[in-house]
């Protein structure tokens, strides 16, 4: 052999983050193997309830239509402090400041 070649190879490969990691996606999108998967997660119900709860609540206050926790509570016949724990203890007062109360 009296002259060396060489020889090029492109691979056309990307370096994406996905669930945190690394992974070597191909052109075609799949996840090349060997790759790390990303783990499937389940939502809590109990916990998008009250999440869903809270922001509703707090739009509420914030549009005017209930005066208070209190109002809120009644109408939707909860136990006030269950209710304000959702929407937060700050809120009556930077309420009140925003209505000039």
């Amino acid at each position: 052999m009296s002259g060396a070649t060489s020889i090029t190879v492109r691979v056309p490969i990307a370096i994406r983050k996905r669930g945190g990691r690394k992974v070597i996606v191909g052109p075609d999108g799949s996840v090349l193997p060997g790759a790390p998967r990303q783990a499937t997660t389940t939502a809590d119900p109990a916990l998008l309830k009250a999440l869903a709860r809270a922001f509703r609540w707090r739009r509420l206050l914030e549009d005017g239509r209930y005066a208070s926790v209190s109002d809120i509570a009644r109408a939707e016949k909860i136990d006030r402090g269950y209710v304000r724990r959702h929407v937060g203890r700050g809120r009556r007062t930077s309420l009140r400041r925003a209505h000039g109360g």
